[in-house]
């Protein structure tokens, strides 16, 4: 309780003290001294009750002496702002001598009552001044009057009615209020240093938030220019190669990708406007429903591509209002399409428009979806710049964090609010309330034209319309799968182009439909990118890793993010291999020829029917289980002549074709080819180590046709199984 109510004072004196535009070093010399000052003038006061109460004039006399210096000094106090050291050291410097004076009347040191205490308090105040020279004067001026009062002590004469209990009294009171006093300004400093070292961390923080802002403000800018920038110099470069080809859709997306960019800049550029008060309001009264169903309308194709059902659900038919249809377009162009790309395919998003209830003067516009929604801990930040959503495994979502905080601050402009409610699994809900008014010119809304048509189609949605598999399968001989696992479309164009003559190639948009598309089609190789919605790549390949029907699938990943931190962390979790966007096409064809040749090793190890052991190896321990399991399952239906790949299938859970693809890819061999020789190979060892017949041994190992055994045998080993025993 005690503390609470020391800290109420400071609290009361730091409101007292404040003046607009006051240095801090000056706010907290004022405050120590007005403190110190107080404290001296309760202590000066009870003194003089005391000396009048006890008939000792002279020390009434010296008390008034003493307050009409500190009752004007606490007065004045609070108004002045500068030159306050120098003030109060004059005042102190005549407190001193005052003190003196008294001292000398009173007959010495040692029958002063204690006055001598006062100079002890002097110069502890003067420390608060931070000025060395005058506290080093105070402190001479106070020392010189406590020699020479006790160099003329012999010639003094103590007052009659000071006695010797009188005097102790005195030394005592003074003595204790002076402790006191020392207390008060011990206390006032550890305050002092306690909100000095807080504020000190703060700024600590600030400063450390603001590094970290700008690291992640460089970091997503960087994402954000890497992909176009490839797609840039790709398809400048196939169209110096083959102009024919690609000089019409080579421009096209040479052409959205640098919209994309310029998206970008403008989006950063505008946020300083905003922020420098230097962005204008064009109001003009028009039909805001109508120009809301255009832009909606303009999304279609996008919400198509991801077969998201997308409706707009106005209140009413017409609505006239002010309002800046370029700021509405950034507004709700912003809204819609994160609630398209973050949705989940076959879902809905809807946006309904209208004047609020009776009574409020609003127009709402909501934008809902029942995407995957968002966690309660990320609800307060989403506007913050540069902020973007961190996934449970530490991954962020694609973006420069700089949209949604772009329209708040134009909602703001508008004078509107902007607020949102989500639920994770449910979905989110944004909802913008602008003012009605109708003070703006009228003008007539005829839609957008057909440039503003394009810049939202280009800047919002280019790159996110659903790129289909080429439908080529994996039966064409002497190709390899490629799975392509990327969000933008153009990006995806000009990977298609550069491989094709290469691969055979299947599509996925993020990583939920790259794992689906990895159990399918069982590819030789996957192409994936890192920052993708619904599932990043870094997720992707921990799934496709934990598989055992595509654990043996090499991964590369290819992204913006071209750190070693982020290489190492794909590295570390599975990745084949690693490459930053811009990349070289050429060394992106040998990363990828030279991983699938890297299996030949696995080829060599697993297509011998020798023994091997499980290694500790990550390369190979999740594919020796894999072998081993098969081999067991052969093993214990070693004898079964109807056994095949329908029962292998059932006994490790896969597919027909998943299991054919990954054992093709593992051994090089089909299932059949390697269970007829797995089956010699247990015949050979019987033959060696068992005295069966041959007929014996071949129904041990599942053939029934002796010709067929002895013939498939001899084509293995070079002579027939009874040669062999022989």
């Amino acid at each position: 309780m005690k503390s609470r109510g020391v800290g109420r004072l400071l609290g009361w004196i730091d409101t007292i003290m404040f003046i607009p535009g006051i240095d801090e070093n000056i706010l907290a010399m004022k405050k120590n001294v007005w403190l110190g000052s107080f404290g001296s003038g309760i202590a000066i006061s009870g003194m003089t009750l005391l000396g009048y109460f006890l008939d000792l004039p002279v020390i009434v006399s010296y008390g008034f002496a003493l307050l009409s210096l500190t009752i004007p000094a606490l007065i004045i106090l609070p108004f002045l702002k500068k030159n306050i050291d120098l003030i109060f050291f004059s005042i102190q410097f005549i407190l001193i001598w005052i003190t003196f004076f008294f001292m000398l009347r009173m007959g010495g040191l040692l029958t002063s009552a204690g006055l001598l205490f006062t100079g002890i308090s002097i110069i502890f105040m003067s420390t608060t001044y931070q000025n060395n020279r005058l506290t080093i004067i105070l402190f001479s001026t106070y020392i010189t009057t406590l020699i020479t009062t006790a160099l003329l002590q012999p010639k003094l004469s103590p007052l009659p009615q000071m006695t010797p209990a009188k005097n102790l009294l005195f030394f005592t009171v003074n003595f204790t209020w002076q402790a006191g006093y020392t207390l008060l300004l011990i206390i006032n400093n550890i305050s002092q240093k306690k909100k000095l070292a807080e504020a000190k961390h703060a700024e600590a923080l600030r400063l450390q938030e603001l590094d970290e802002a700008k690291t992640r403000l460089f970091t997503n800018i960087t994402h954000e220019f890497r992909t176009p920038l490839t797609i840039i110099l790709g398809m400048a470069r196939l169209i110096r190669e083959k102009p024919e080809e690609w000089l019409e859709d080579g421009t096209e997306k040479i052409g959205n990708s640098g919209k994309n960019l310029l998206n970008l800049v403008n989006q950063m550029l505008d946020l300083a406007k905003l922020e420098a008060g230097a962005m204008p309001l064009h109001n003009f009264q028009q039909d805001i429903i109508l120009q809301l169903r255009y832009l909606v309308d303009s999304f279609s194709s996008m919400a198509i591509s991801r077969k998201i059902r997308l409706e707009f659900i106005p209140g009413t038919d017409h609505f006239l209002m002010d309002y800046d249809a370029d700021k509405l377009m950034h507004i709700l162009s912003n809204l819609l399409s994160n609630a398209l790309k973050y949705n989940v395919d076959g879902n809905y998003a809807e946006v309904k428009a209208g004047p609020a209830g009776q009574g409020e003067n609003d127009f709402v516009i909501s934008v809902t979806d029942n995407g995957p929604g968002i966690n309660p801990e990320h609800l307060p930040y989403i506007f913050d710049r540069f902020y973007r959503i961190e996934k449970d495994n530490g991954k962020q979502e694609s973006g420069s964090g700089l949209g949604l905080t772009l329209t708040k601050e134009l909602v703001r402009l508008m004078k509107g609010t902007i607020s949102v409610c989500s639920l994770p699994d449910k979905g989110t809900t944004f909802t913008v309330c602008l003012p009605i008014s109708n003070q703006a010119l009228l003008r007539e809304t005829a839609g957008f034209s057909d440039f503003r048509e394009r810049w939202i189609s280009e800047s919002y949605l280019s790159g996110h319309e659903r790129k289909t598999s080429s439908g080529r399968k994996g039966e064409e001989s002497g190709r390899h799968i490629l799975l392509i696992v990327e969000d933008s479309n153009d990006l995806v164009d000009y990977l298609e182009a550069v491989l094709r003559d290469d691969f055979l190639m299947e599509f996925a948009v993020n990583g939920k439909e790259g794992f689906d598309k990895a159990l399918e089609f069982v590819p030789d190789i996957i192409l994936s990118d890192v920052m993708m919605p619904e599932m990043d790549g870094i997720t992707m390949l921990d799934k496709i890793r934990s598989d055992e029907r595509t654990s043996h699938i090499p991964v590369v990943m290819l992204t913006a993010k071209a750190d070693i931190a982020s290489r190492l962390e794909g590295i570390g979790r599975g990745a084949d291999a690693y490459m930053s966007k811009p990349f070289h096409e050429e060394e992106l064809k040998l990363r990828l020829t030279k991983l699938i040749e890297q299996r030949n090793t696995l080829r060599q190890r697993y297509a011998s029917m020798g023994v091997f052991t499980q290694s500790d190896d990550p390369t190979y321990k999740t594919e020796d289980a894999f072998m081993m399991k098969i081999r067991g399952i052969m093993e214990a239906n070693l004898d079964n002549e109807d056994f095949g790949i329908n029962q292998l299938c059932r006994g490790v859970g896969m597919s027909r074709a998943q299991l054919y693809r990954k054992f093709k890819s593992l051994t090089d061999k089909t299932v059949n080819e390697y269970l007829i020789q797995f089956r010699l190979y247990k015949a050979n060892e019987m033959l060696k180590n068992t005295s069966l017949t041959a007929s014996e041994i071949a129904w041990e190992t599942g053939f029934k046709n002796l010709s067929h055994f002895s013939r498939v045998y001899r084509k293995m080993y070079g002579h027939s199984p009874g040669s062999h025993r022989n």
